[in-house]
């Protein structure tokens, strides 16, 4: 058990200070710099909230996925271990429209944390 601030929230308040704080006082040419510095401090903020709170949510999905099309896995119920099954089309044909809808739940739980605006 760790006491607060997380590294989330610390993360969170260094990139509020960096915006509001520092920004006006650099150069306008370093602007582009310090919005890039702040987006990854923004998306290392979401992944370590994110590890916080960690469901597994992916693993559990792939095992679901294939608990519905009957197929034992041929690994743990990975990303990596899904992705070697379709390299080598162990995913029958008659199942890409399952697949399909894992991949992109799997996709979009991934841009909620490395850009959420484009999902909205």
């Amino acid at each position: 058990m760790s006491n607060r601030p997380h590294g989330n929230e610390l993360l969170t308040v260094a990139r509020r200070v960096l915006l509001d704080d520092l920004l006006p006082l650099l150069p306008t040419d370093k602007t582009y710099d310090v919005l890039m510095i702040a987006n990854a401090m923004a998306i290392s903020a979401r992944e370590l909230q994110r590890q916080g709170e960690r469901d597994e949510h992916g693993d559990h999905a792939i095992s679901r996925f294939y608990e519905q099309i009957g197929v034992s896995p041929a690994a743990e119920s990975t990303e990596q271990a899904l992705a070697a099954q379709i390299r080598s089309r162990a995913i029958a044909a008659n199942h890409q429209g399952q697949l399909h809808a894992l991949l992109l739940s799997l996709t979009r739980a991934k841009l909620a944390l490395s850009n959420p605006k484009y999902l909205a």
